[in-house]
Parts: C-alpha cells; structure tokens; sequence
C-alpha cells in the first residue's frame, strides 16, 4: 500500500502483484524497456508512473516510498552499495524494500564456475552480473533489520543457481 518504487521494472512482470490501492513508480533506464513497460501496464489495468532513471542516483526526495522493490535488478547495476544507499535514502522511516536477486556462490567451487563465466555471461546478457554478493550489500548497508532468505534454482541441467530473496527496514 501507499507510494511504491520498483527499480528496474523491466516489462512489468512484477505488476499484476501490487495491490490496487498502491501507487506505483516504476524507474526504468532502458527506453525500449518503458515502452513495454508501457504497454503491459495498459494490459493489466495498473496505472503506474515511469521515470526514466538510474538506481545509483534515484531521482526523487529524501522519504518518499513506503515500499521499494527490485527484482533481479542489483546483478546489472554499476554500484550495487549505491543503489542500496539511495533505496535507503528515498524509504520512509519503517519503509521496506524488498528484493529478489541470483547471488555468488557459496560453494566454493560454484564461485570458481560463476568467476570464469562472469565475463561471457556479463557480455551475452548486457550486464548481468554471477558472481556478486548482494546479501553481503544489503547487511552492511544501513537497514535496521535484513531478512534474507537463501535458495538454489535449477535450470534443467546438474547446474544450480544460488537466489536470495529478501526485505530490509529502513
């Protein structure tokens, strides 16, 4: 409920979940993306704001969202502690963000594996990073209180691939 910022809102995928009562800002730094953005927001019947913008400098006031999300967002940016800063920046007191991200390995060898493919991967996928440690981030950031939970996905092959999802308290 209340004033909502999703970073990196991608196509929308994440719409059809908020509740009708929220109001949604959605910062999106890709214009082919917003434009999709655009139009599955029509789809949905979610109206939402885009702005066009960068997570390492949100364009908005101290305070201003009760909730922040970003979901498989922290891989591609530039400066993941940055985007945490200005998450915590922007979040009322008692604000939450939430999160959902694929992380660094704890497995040592996994790391190996996600350290050798980064680059490859980073090209293929205009960003993405394997081989952060986005938990890491978000607890030595100024949350009061992170929850984090840790889980493996598979894609079909004897390769998984370590997730977080998680809220940290303003």
């Amino acid at each position: 409920l209340g004033e909502v910022l999703e970073i990196g809102g991608g196509t929308g995928g994440n719409l059809e979940y908020y509740s009708k009562q929220a109001r949604v800002t959605v910062l999106e730094p890709n214009p082919h993306m917003s434009r999709r953005l655009a139009k599955n927001a029509i789809r949905t019947c979610r109206p939402i704001n885009i702005v066009s913008g960068i997570g390492e400098m949100l364009p908005f006031p101290d305070e201003t969202f009760d909730t922040v999300v970003s979901t498989l967002v922290l891989c591609m940016v530039k400066d993941v502690d940055a985007v945490v800063s200005e998450t915590y920046r922007t979040l009322k007191p008692g604000g939450i963000f939430y999160f959902y991200e694929h992380v660094k390995s704890i497995n040592p060898s996994g790391r190996i594996w996600q350290n050798m493919l980064n680059p490859v991967w980073k090209f293929m996928t205009t960003g993405c990073n394997l081989n952060r440690d986005i938990a890491l981030n978000v607890k030595l950031s100024e949350f009061r209180k992170v929850e984090i939970r840790e889980f493996s996905l598979t894609v079909g092959l004897p390769v998984t691939i370590p997730n977080i999802v998680g809220k940290a308290v303003r």
